[in-house]
């Protein structure tokens, strides 16, 4: 009796016991999570300056990033007349943090909202 099919068989079996094995075992694993980025705690933000001959309307979003000491760095000022541009990038610059102990990309988002005085 020739034992080469018997052999053949038994070793793909033990391949796709093999392979089920390894797939299952990943069922059992828990996915790995990245390192949690710290929380950012404002400290300071004082109320932005914008000149009354400014005129703006929307909203605009200043993305920057919080040194790992707390200030407040690599600022960019969103696209729009230059009056808002400066206002924001000072009001950003002026922001403090608790100190992180690593750089944080962050972002804020500012609204341009305008009504008359008065009756």
């Amino acid at each position: 009796m020739n034992s080469a099919p018997y052999r053949i068989r038994r070793q793909v079996f033990a391949a796709a016991a093999l392979t089920a094995a390894v797939t299952l075992s990943g069922c059992d694993t828990t996915p790995t999570k990245g390192p949690s980025k710290p929380r950012l705690i404002l400290l300071q933000a004082p109320a932005p300056v914008i000149p009354e001959s400014c005129e703006a309307s929307g909203s605009y979003f200043v993305e920057f990033t919080v040194l790992s000491d707390g200030r407040t760095g690599a600022i960019k000022a969103p696209a729009g007349p230059a009056c808002i541009q400066q206002a924001l990038t000072a009001w950003v610059g002026a922001f403090r943090y608790e100190p992180p102990g690593a750089q944080i990309t962050s972002g804020v988002e500012w609204l341009m909202v305008s009504a008359r005085k008065g009756p």
